[in-house]
């Protein structure tokens, strides 16, 4: 790795920091790209639905953020379990709309009072940027009760609610564990 990045000060006139943030950015996106393949061949039998929840999760997780593991098979294990969850399992539980309905907006309450929580490796947001996450998620969040009202009984949209409910588990965990560990 060293060798690369020395190659890349050399022929692109990169600063030393530089050439470390190219090839951060390269492993990070082989890794997330490695895990949605391999999740992917795992959900292949819902491949579109894996896709919907993937889409609703990074929706939710950008502004918010949430836990994070730090290792590749950590992250890669607990997202088996999310998605398996999310997809396979907590669908089969009967909540009738209504019931969606208040837990999405309470969702909605807990994710803007929550988040976000961000990887304890980046600095500090501003709050210019905090607001900015609770408006986007607050928006979705919203939105995405108004589909759970016009179109209750869609697969797709019982996922994307389990996917929130994990997301706003998941953050209230993220942020409980970062307040035990500072």
């Amino acid at each position: 790795m060293q060798a690369v990045k020395q190659a890349l000060v050399e022929k692109y006139d990169l600063s030393a920091y530089q050439a470390a943030q190219l090839l951060f950015l390269l492993k990070t996106l082989s890794s997330e790209i490695s895990k949605i393949i391999i999740l992917a061949v795992i959900f292949h039998e819902n491949l579109l639905l894996f896709f919907f929840a993937l889409m609703i999760l990074l929706i939710l997780r950008c502004p918010t953020g949430g836990i994070h593991f730090y290792t590749y098979t950590k992250c890669l294990a607990g997202s088996i379990l999310y998605f398996t969850f999310a997809i396979t399992l907590l669908p089969h539980i009967f909540l009738p709309s209504p019931l969606r309905i208040i837990l999405c907006v309470l969702c909605t309450l807990i994710c803007y009072r929550v988040g976000p929580v961000p990887s304890q490796y980046r600095p500090p947001y501003t709050e210019l940027f905090i607001k900015r996450c609770k408006t986007i998620i607050t928006g979705f969040l919203l939105f995405y009760t108004a589909l759970i009202y016009v179109i209750p009984e869609s697969h797709f949209i019982i996922v994307g609610f389990w996917i929130i409910i994990l997301h706003t588990l998941q953050l209230i965990a993220a942020k409980y564990t970062r307040k035990e560990n500072s």
